[in-house]
């Protein structure tokens, strides 16, 4: 019988074997980034204020649901302290704009913050895997969230703090196309990082764990070295993540951090499909998108329900989540117009 994890998140040769040949699965990968492009092109000319900061938000979320993937996704390790991270960006940046520090040396502050914190929550948890590493990375976030709630000076405890802006020159995140462009360029950013990591020499080190540790010490793989580098790299992407969320939302909040935080980043990840970078920005989407949708038609009560059981189904319908529901939607597609030619 194979472990929850393993079900959740399909061994990367079935993964590969779920959807297309390889001709196709390169097109239609390619279909999807293209459609993510021009909609994100367009988007500033078709919503208001309102739906362009979702819209913000949704690129916001993919930033830390990217770094959830390559600890999660891509290595294996079941991680409930992701939002603590994008908690710690999100706090970080807080407190350096109300101290007026200028944007180019609160990000390297932020980055090294990240490093730390995912160094710190991955040495405990080296030998740990499912259900305690979930429970030792979750007393992470639980502990997270007891000194913000603690620190009423610094961090304005439970009811939490409002933030300065981010203004360079004409440039200001209040202005909702502002943020809108901010969000994306690094998202994008990180996306294509994403993609690098993925291809490279610790990409294929991390898939080669997360498939089978004892397979990849036999090949000469550190597993040690391999999994810290991924919490460091899973830290960094939600800091960075959460540093926008503070600039662009304006205000910051422990229950934004808490551990349905971390248990909505998880949920994205599932859904949009682990270890494939569109994924991310699916499955960002619908944690982000789909309340609202509840919330308009007067649902909102029913959202964990329902959202419940629309996991399941993708979860057993289609183990590489939206990602592969679009690849195969896109491979027939591309079937027919051929057929048709």
């Amino acid at each position: 019988m194979k472990p929850a994890l393993e079900i959740a998140m399909p061994a990367h040769d079935e993964m590969k074997a779920a959807t297309l040949p390889s001709g196709d699965r390169r097109l239609s990968k390619i279909s999807m980034i293209a459609l993510l492009v021009a909609l994100a092109a367009v988007l500033p000319f078709t919503l208001s204020d309102y739906y362009l900061y979702l819209a913000t938000q949704v690129a916001i979320y993919a930033i830390a649901t990217l770094g959830l993937d390559i600890v999660f996704g891509r290595t294996g390790q079941l991680s409930l302290s992701h939002a603590s991270f994008f908690g710690l960006g999100a706090y970080a940046a807080a407190m350096m704009a109300n101290w007026s520090w200028p944007i180019w040396q609160q990000v390297p502050v932020i980055v090294l913050i990240a490093i730390i914190a995912g160094a710190v929550v991955a040495v405990p948890t080296l030998r740990l895997s499912g259900l305690r590493l979930s429970l030792v990375t979750l007393l992470f976030g639980e502990l997270f969230i007891w000194a913000i709630n603690h620190s009423d000076q610094t961090t304005g405890g439970s009811q939490g703090m409002a933030v300065s802006p981010l203004e360079i020159s004409s440039f200001s995140t209040v202005v909702p196309l502002h943020a809108y462009v901010l969000a994306v360029a690094v998202a994008t950013l990180a996306t294509l990082l994403t993609i690098q990591i993925s291809r490279s020499q610790i990409g294929r080190r991390m898939l080669a764990v997360r498939d089978s540790e004892l397979a990849a010490t036999s090949i000469g793989i550190r597993i040690i070295r391999t999994k810290i580098t991924a919490f460091i790299m899973s830290a960094v992407f939600a800091g960075i993540a959460g540093c926008l969320y503070a600039y662009i939302s304006g205000f910051v909040s422990p229950t934004t951090f808490n551990l349905f935080g971390s248990v909505n980043f998880l949920v994205a990840v599932i859904l949009g499909g682990a270890g494939r970078t569109v994924g991310a920005w699916l499955g960002a989407a619908y944690i982000v998108l789909v309340p609202e949708v509840f919330t308009a038609l007067g649902y909102t009560n029913l959202f964990p329900l329902l959202g419940g059981f629309v996991l399941i189904a993708i979860t057993l319908l289609l183990p590489g989540g939206l990602t592969e529901g679009f690849s195969r939607l896109f491979g027939v597609l591309q079937l027919k117009r051929r057929n048709h030619g």
